[in-house]
């Protein structure tokens, strides 16, 4: 028994000894974390004030910071990471869950898959039309725009789902309605999607990696094939010609077919699962490297831009969400897309491609289609409560957070953006800059709305004259605001 106690005794003091250690003089490297997290501020006695002492914060802030940089971090979080892993099945990467098979999904996969995130037709309507219009006029230039649906892992991987998200059973979803809209209104389209379902059951290998969240490194061969020759189509001019010389085949993935496993940041590796990868030899032919190209897309262009893009074109712009211009995405602070004379910017190139995949049709290409509408209208100036929607759809939290109120509430989504939407706007009408004269409008037929009062002297005129409340509300507000007009 004192044996053992003595080693117990020794091994704790060894354990705290080392942690204090690698804590200050590091004499082990450890490799980092994975993802995105911030580290609280080196723990320092410089934060200490008599008031501070007695408050209890000064203990509070510095144990808080001394568990971030506590000796051997790393190891410990992959250490407990990997126990609630092996014994329970659970992870800590947020946003990621764990499927049957040990299939890894983005959680926001799901829930569009199984129509959560679905933003309500008349939105779906009103952006297409306007991407249809800007294709329309684009056309005049010569200047095709292609939109391309990329493939999603949960349509692809649907038997792999959590029992808990009912992948069976499926209301409208976003993915179905832009595809059905995008025909009926001709919108020029690709549907990589579909494509990559008929390839599923004759692929030798995965189109989609078990670990990762984007189309396999073996997959992107297949889809730039198939998106070479329509660009090839809609341009009338050749890009350079590349093939497929030689497959590695590995049970460790490589690159992004491993990108949520490293997210898990576990001890051990995660079980090993076969996977192709193709090394691709291209013409050597700089005649055909002749067009100019514009990237509207997500974060599956990035397995494309260097080892395609700069290959095929003569040179290619690529807006990382239509928002970040690539390779400046990741700086701090990003480098912004600049889209002033947005109009003069597009005609400088021979194509666009619009490229959006499953999990991301909630944000409705990210704004592009309305961007481009209003280059072609300057005079038009859009509504700040379609720009206060577009915002929610395009925050992931503050979306998020509209999906779970609207389930509480058994409201849709669309009608609870626009409930929220319609709230900001109103708390900050006053501070709003360049409102429009259906943004004022808007705002006296909310302000009646929320006056009792005014609102039952409407709805008696709306009854006296037979008409839908609706309807005299906008009078009333339009007379309203003549009257605000006249005064000095």
């Amino acid at each position: 028994m004192r044996k053992i106690k003595t080693f117990l005794f020794l091994l704790v003091f060894l354990v705290l000894v080392g942690s204090a250690s690698q804590s200050y003089l590091h004499p082990f490297k450890e490799p980092p974390l994975k993802g995105y997290f911030q580290l609280k501020e080196n723990p320092s006695l410089k934060f200490f004030t008599w008031r501070r002492w007695f408050s209890g914060e000064f203990q509070q802030t510095y144990s808080d910071r001394m568990n971030d940089h506590v000796g051997f971090y790393n190891s410990l979080i992959r250490f407990n990471n990997q126990c609630d892993y092996s014994l329970f099945g659970l992870i800590h990467a947020k946003g990621f869950i764990q499927g049957l098979n040990c299939y890894l999904y983005e959680e926001d996969y799901l829930h569009e898959y199984n129509g959560d995130y679905f933003i309500g037709k008349p939105v779906i309507d009103k952006k297409l039309a306007r991407l249809k219009n800007v294709q329309d006029s684009l056309r005049a230039y010569h200047i095709p725009l292609l939109l391309v649906y990329e493939p999603g892992k949960a349509s692809f991987y649907p038997e792999y789902i959590p029992r808990r998200f009912h992948p069976e059973w499926r209301p409208q979803t976003n993915y179905s309605y832009f595809l059905q809209r995008s025909a009926d209104l001709g919108v020029s389209y690709m549907d990589m999607n579909r494509y990559f379902l008929m390839m599923k059951d004759t692929s030798r290998y995965p189109l989609f990696p078990r670990y990762g969240m984007h189309w396999s490194l073996f997959g992107v061969t297949f889809a730039m094939d198939t998106l070479v020759r329509r660009i090839e189509s809609e341009t009338g001019k050749q890009l350079p010609k590349f093939n497929t010389h030689h497959l590695t085949i590995s049970p460790t993935p490589w690159g992004t077919d491993n990108d949520i496993g490293e997210l898990l940041n576990l001890a051990c590796p995660l079980p090993g699962t076969m996977e192709a990868y193709p090394e691709v030899a291209f013409e050597d032919a700089p005649e055909k490297k002749n067009l100019s190209v514009l990237i509207i897309a997500d974060s599956y262009y990035l397995n494309i831009v260097e080892d395609y893009g700069r290959k095929l074109f003569k040179n290619q712009e690529y807006w990382y969400y239509n928002d970040k211009l690539y390779p400046f995405q990741n700086n701090n602070p990003p480098t912004n897309v600049d889209k002033t004379n947005l109009l003069e910017k597009l005609k400088k190139f021979d194509i666009i491609l619009l490229m959006v995949s499953e999990i991301n049709l909630h944000c409705g290409f990210w704004n592009f289609a309305d961007e481009a509408w209003t280059a072609f209208h300057p005079g038009y100036r859009e509504p700040h409560l379609y720009r206060i929607e577009n915002q929610i759809r395009n925050d992931r939290e503050w979306f998020g957070f509209m999906v779970n109120k609207a389930h509480k509430k058994g409201n849709t989504v669309e009608a609870m953006v626009r409930e929220d939407a319609s709230y900001v706007f109103y708390r900050d009408y006053n501070t709003l800059e360049e409102k429009s004269y259906n943004d004022s409008i808007e705002y006296i037929t909310m302000t009646i709305k929320n006056s009792a009062e005014w609102l039952a002297l409407v709805q008696k005129k709306a009854q006296d004259q037979n008409v839908p409340l609706d309807t005299m509300l906008l009078r009333d507000a339009i007379y309203t605001y003549a009257q605000w007009k006249k005064k000095p």
